[in-house]
């Protein structure tokens, strides 16, 4: 992969009617890699790929593609590919001309014949050769996302900007889809930006993820530099399935002490700590927590509130004086709603958040070997 970036955004505002969607967003996408941008509805996804399509005029800020900047040009000669939630299909012509339908327009113009084969080898990719020849009012939802994603896929542009491309077919189609993109990727050596506020969509696809919320970047990294060094409360809240833990927690004669818990944790193992003046929360990734029977040795009292069965795991949603967490557990695991239970958090394992600004305050000169 190469380290010059093919897109940067830097300090990209747009308001609509007085709310702003971009707050000064800063990103970098890589040239030859899948950037998935998370983030819930409202965010600054969509918001994010339209500015960098050149579809929405920014109220400040800075677009550069591969370098040049591309803040005043029109998207038409931008040479970008999107695909919007919505399939965007045009209705007078089969799937075989909607795919078609860039290659033959005066800015992409190309020879019938490549034309022919850039549409059946992207139809071969996304299984739709068979539906070449159909009127779209024909195709089910999950087909017609697929014509509209192979209409973008079919040619060569800098970069694919995907705006929850995904999100309205089911979870078997989903996946597939998210193969198939990822095969496209390797097979071009393609650049993506893929925006989605589906944590699982993300890290299936994605070399990097960037989490977005309230219209600035939060977070930016692979998913395992996330995990090491969450930036703040929020990017916890956002990662993960389940998401991380939040307890009440306070800082006495060097130990960190859990809301009504037992167990009293080395401040030491926190690395260095800044200094809050506020309340404190310790966040700990589900996966790091036991969680065992009452009475359990160095363990704190909590109670199952909730249990969802998945098949081969179990997802338990367990109550504590400090605050509530889920966490996946084996199918065996003995757990019952409204039964005691013990939980534990590990020496080292956790996090410390300033609850009022949100930001991290421990760790600060990185996680501690």
């Amino acid at each position: 992969m190469s380290d010059a970036p093919m897109l940067e955004l830097q300090g990209l505002k747009k308001s609509y009617r007085g709310k702003r969607a971009l707050r000064g967003l800063d990103l970098t996408v890589n040239d030859n890699e899948i950037l998935a941008l998370l983030g819930p509805t409202g965010a600054g996804k969509s918001s994010t790929l339209l500015a960098s399509a050149g579809l929405i005029e920014l109220d400040g800020g800075t677009v550069r593609l591969g370098g040049d900047d591309v803040t005043r040009i029109d998207p038409a000669s931008r040479d970008v590919a999107i695909v919007f939630e919505g399939f965007n299909l045009l209705p007078v012509l089969n799937v075989r001309d909607n795919i078609a339908f860039a290659l033959r327009s005066p800015a992409f113009r190309e020879a019938e014949d490549e034309i022919a084969r850039r549409v059946g080898r992207t139809a071969e990719l996304l299984r739709i050769a068979h539906l070449l020849d159909r009127d779209v009012g024909t195709l089910s939802g999950g087909e017609r996302q697929r014509v509209a994603i192979a209409r973008a896929l079919v040619r060569r542009p800098r970069i694919f900007l995907l705006d929850e491309p995904l999100s309205a077919l089911d979870l078997k189609l989903r996946e597939g889809l998210r193969a198939e993109l990822r095969q496209i990727h390797r097979q071009y050596r393609s650049t993506m930006l893929y925006a989605t506020h589906d944590y699982h969509g993300a890290i299936a696809i994605a070399d990097r993820i960037a989490i977005v919320d309230g219209g600035q970047i939060q977070q930016a990294g692979t998913i395992e530099e996330i995990f090491a060094l969450p930036a703040n409360l929020t990017v916890g809240k956002l990662v993960g399935s389940p998401s991380m833990a939040f307890l009440e927690a306070a800082i006495d004669d060097g130990s960190v002490v859990i809301k009504g818990a037992a167990q009293r944790l080395a401040l030491s193992g926190f690395g260095r700590v800044a200094p809050s003046g506020g309340k404190l929360l310790l966040g700990v990734w589900p996966e790091d927590l036991e969680v065992g029977p009452a009475g359990a040795a160095g363990g704190s009292a909590g109670s199952i509130y909730a249990v969802d069965n998945r098949g081969f795991e179990r997802a338990v949603q367990v109550e504590t004086t400090a605050g509530s967490f889920r966490k996946v557990v084996p199918l065996e695991f003995p757990a019952e709603q409204g039964e005691a239970c013990s939980f534990r958090v590990p020496d080292g394992a956790g996090f410390l958040f300033d609850e009022a600004s949100g930001r991290r305050i421990s760790h600060q000169d990185g996680r501690p070997a």
